[in-house]
């Protein structure tokens, strides 16, 4: 991975953004939901036209969003089904795993069918397609585990946003705008600058940021 990448600027503005595999969906300041094809951007409407504060989509193409109240939706291919639970903050792994964090900064994860709540307090998350963790809490402590058994561990380093492709890739924003990414167990500083970070593919090699 090259920290000093060259970025190239996207048509468009989204206040989140989320990639994975060939997969890209971002949300803007309205709250509307839009997908790239590819060369543009498609809107997709949201459930009853209400508002997007979060969205995540997965290597599988599944994919989710949240609302600022909390109620949490996900993409059936033409439209939207309202899914059981809660979060302020979505990340998708898979159809079967799908983490999110709720306003009381606790940490839920789904199997497809159920809720399990996890330990640990968060303020943003993300899960990669091998079912491994990283959260950052509200101090900007950055935590991660293998999967949704194993124990949280403290890596060094801060942020205020996190992304995870894989237990070997993971970026975080931080409260200055900086852009870093984990290599080989140190976080080493990117060029450019952003808000959100999404990872879509292993060792850094496809990185969005808005």
């Amino acid at each position: 991975m090259n920290p000093t990448m060259n970025w190239q600027k996207v048509e468009g503005a989204l206040v989140e953004v989320s990639c994975s595999g060939g997969n890209v969906w971002g949300v803007n300041t309205n709250g509307q939901i839009y997908r790239y094809t590819g060369n543009s951007w498609n809107q997709i409407q949201t459930a009853n036209g209400n508002r997007a504060s979060a969205i995540s989509c997965g290597a599988d193409g599944t994919c989710w969003y949240a609302t600022a109240n909390s109620e949490l939706y996900s993409f059936n291919g033409m439209g939207w089904n309202k899914m059981p639970g809660g979060g302020v903050r979505v990340s998708v792994g898979s159809a079967n795993n799908v983490w999110v964090v709720n306003n009381r900064q606790e940490i839920w994860y789904w199997n497809g069918g159920a809720w399990t709540k996890s330990d640990g307090a968060a303020v943003d998350i993300s899960v990669g397609v091998d079912g491994f963790v990283g959260v950052v809490n509200s101090a900007g402590e950055i935590y991660t585990k293998a999967n949704a058994m194993s124990s949280w561990q403290k890596i060094q380093g801060a942020g205020t946003c996190i992304s995870v492709h894989d237990s070997r890739t993971l970026s975080v924003t931080n409260a200055a705008g900086e852009i870093w990414h984990l290599v080989n167990g140190n976080f080493q500083k990117s060029s450019g600058g952003g808000v959100k970070v999404s990872l879509g593919g292993p060792q850094h090699s496809r990185v969005w940021v808005v």
